[in-house]
């Protein structure tokens, strides 16, 4: 099984932000991606999150529009789609309008096939466990919250195949401490203890990181609107 994997596209109607970020490059890069994983044969792919950036202005409609805008394109490529919601998804969408409206199912969720099972989390909640859609985004306080906790331990001990955990924010404790999901430590602990899950993948972190942690990798894509090169990857399993 191949996989297609991508992350942090920023995608909006602007050139540069904040001087690191190139949402200018999100949409080519990602048509480039998305012909490089139809030629590969890969066999679904997902986005690791952070899909759309906003500019000053930008109203709610804008921000639809550019979802709708990269949908399209990845959707005329015809390879089973799926997106991990990353903080900057909830500024301006609820997480009820990003699934009805948009069509991008709301985590957690798992995805079953033949040779693996794959778990969609979603960190995007403050300590107090609001959604970041409810409460307002601030990326420095992601927090798996119980019921998802709940979901990923029964999904653990129902597997009965290898399973891939996805989810936007850092379960990665080599990666930045601010980028790092507040309860990443009880939640490394029931992947370690489950035996089940053959990788770990992220994004959010823009620089990248590949980590083995209790024995497991753990992956964070680079972010395509910083990267000098395209990131996207393919992972064979």
């Amino acid at each position: 099984m191949k996989i297609g994997l991508f992350s942090d596209t920023h995608y909006c109607n602007c050139e540069t932000i904040g001087g690191c970020r190139n949402p200018a490059l999100a949409y080519e890069r990602t048509r480039q991606a998305m012909e490089v994983f139809k030629n590969e044969g890969v066999d679904l792919c997902f986005s690791l999150g952070d899909m759309t950036d906003h500019v000053q202005g930008d109203t709610k409609e804008d921000i639809k529009g550019y979802f709708e805008k990269m949908l399209s394109l990845i959707k005329s490529f015809d390879i089973p789609f799926y997106s991990v919601p990353g903080n900057h998804d909830y500024l301006m969408l609820t997480r009820e309008e990003i699934e009805r409206e948009l069509g991008l199912k709301a985590p957690p969720y798992t995805i079953e096939k033949e040779e693996i099972s794959f778990i969609i989390l979603d960190a995007n909640y403050r300590s107090d466990y609001r959604c970041f859609d409810e409460a307002g985004v601030l990326w420095t306080d992601s927090n798996l919250p119980p019921f998802q906790v709940e979901y990923l331990k029964n999904q653990l001990e129902r597997a009965q195949k290898p399973v891939i955990v996805l989810v936007h924010e850092n379960l990665d404790p080599n990666t930045e401490e601010n980028h790092i999901i507040k309860n990443a430590t009880q939640v490394r602990k029931i992947i370690k203890d489950s035996g089940k899950v053959k990788m770990v993948i992220q994004g959010h972190y823009h620089s990248g990181k590949n980590s083995v942690v209790d024995g497991i990798p753990y992956i964070t894509l680079s972010a395509m609107c910083e990267a000098k090169e395209n990131p996207f990857q393919i992972i064979e399993i």
